[in-house]
């Protein structure tokens, strides 16, 4: 079953939805034809026995084309209204009626007769005209009562026969009106696999299949921007490592040939060693962005952590890079969730690209929100403002700074702090450039 693909599926089931109703009807329409002619005779006489006692017609309760209810009167003395009753009724039928009329407890009772040629039912339904007992008796013959039941039924299967073959027609388009919008998806979703990302998926519905599109199409251009972030960022990790490898190799070429490019050897070693300390910290950066998309995926080990003892520990390290600089630290206790090792790298590379810029003066502020629902982490420096054609771009891979070096530093910030469920900001204030980190607090 689950081989068979979905548009035989759909239209199996109308079907079987279709043959089950007709089934229903064949097995059911009998039972329901038959109470229909056991109600009918059971039901009582319309006129009152004083109006109809002294007429003669036979009254039809009911007529159709194969077969009659029929009807006649018994007084108490065994007189039958009207007289020629026993030239149409078996004599042993009539017998029989007048004993169990005289027997009878009930004001309406049914009984079955089966003759040597023929069986019918009978209703005997006892009244009272001028102080003495009347029974009229209706009857129907099982021999018509069956014809016309084999003749409805037939009919009736016709009918539904015709209208199952013509519904199972109208299933199979109606399965193809459905299932066409989800070939088309399927055609363009099989692009994707192939990587052929770029024609957008135009399916306008707005029922289920429509959102299905849309989330599809959606993560089409996702997978657009990811594929040309990708690009870019191979280009620019081409670039920046050919850029010191270059340069380590034509110093080592040049020493080798006698000729020290910086003035003496000493010089022109402390040069690839900057190169390959340049080079060093560019794969251990791209490396860490590389383990920060597997953790993306994998379901973290939250741990409580105290943002205010990382931030001193840091801080205690990174003094002595700069000593002119002065530190202000503002620091509350607070406890977030999480891993202690990405906030940790998050913090610090947020720190050194203070200390890089600042001219002389570093704020550190830590604190709860008032309603105590987020901890708000904010740094600020008194160095050089930001460009605001750059601003907004600050956070891009390999974005160059205004002295011109690469940067991943805070493209790594970014992606942790996005996992920490937390949001970043970057912003020219005060003389100088604040950045702003919200995370949540710790439960």
């Amino acid at each position: 079953m689950s081989k068979i693909s979905l548009t035989v599926k759909i239209w199996l089931s109308l079907s079987l939805v279709s043959l089950l109703v007709y089934l229903v009807v064949i097995f059911i329409m009998p039972f329901f034809i038959r109470n229909f002619f056991t109600d009918a005779i059971m039901q009582p006489s319309v006129p009152s026995p004083e109006k109809s006692v002294i007429k003669e017609p036979v009254p039809f309760f009911l007529k159709a084309r194969d077969f009659h209810i029929r009807g006649f009167i018994i007084l108490e003395d065994g007189t039958t209204i009207p007289s020629q009753v026993s030239q149409a009724v078996p004599a042993p039928l009539v017998r029989e009626i007048m004993e169990n009329s005289a027997f009878q407890q009930t004001s309406r009772q049914l009984y079955e007769y089966a003759g040597d040629q023929e069986s019918l039912r009978y209703v005997v339904e006892k009244s009272m005209a001028y102080g003495h007992p009347l029974y009229q008796v209706t009857f129907i013959r099982t021999m018509e009562e069956d014809k016309f039941v084999r003749d409805l039924l037939f009919k009736t299967m016709l009918f539904t026969g015709i209208v199952l073959i013509m519904g199972w027609f109208a299933s199979l388009l109606i399965v193809r009106y459905l299932t066409r919008p989800l070939t088309q998806i399927e055609k363009h979703v099989n692009l994707i696999a192939n990587r052929n990302w770029h024609d957008p998926l135009d399916l306008k519905q707005d029922d289920e299949i429509g959102k299905l599109a849309c989330s599809i199409e959606t993560m089409r251009q996702q997978l657009v921007r990811q594929d040309e972030a990708q690009q870019s960022m191979l280009q620019n990790v081409s670039h920046e490592l050919k850029t010191p490898v270059m340069v380590i190799r034509s110093y080592a070429q040049a020493i080798q040939d006698g000729v020290y490019p910086k003035g003496g050897l000493a010089g022109s070693i402390q040069v690839i060693d900057e190169e390959g300390a340049r080079l060093e910290k560019l794969v251990k950066q791209l490396l860490y962005l590389t383990r920060l998309d597997y953790l993306a995926t994998q379901k973290q080990v939250q741990k409580k952590i105290q943002l205010n003892e990382i931030i001193e520990k840091i801080v205690q390290r990174l003094y002595l890079q700069r000593p002119e600089v002065t530190w202000q630290l503002d620091l509350e206790p607070a406890t977030t969730t999480g891993d202690e090792e990405t906030l940790r790298v998050m913090i610090e590379n947020l720190l050194e690209n203070h200390l890089r810029h600042a001219s002389s003066c570093i704020e550190v502020n830590l604190r709860l929100s008032g309603d105590r629902e987020e901890i708000i982490l904010s740094f600020w420096n008194d160095g050089s403002k930001i460009e605001p054609h750059i601003q907004s771009q600050m956070f891009q891979p390999f974005h160059k700074g205004q002295e011109g070096k690469f940067g991943l530093g805070l493209t790594i910030v970014e992606r942790i702090v996005k996992m920490s469920q937390g949001r970043i900001s970057l912003k020219n204030e005060r003389n100088g450039v604040s950045s702003t980190v919200i995370l949540p607090p710790g439960e």
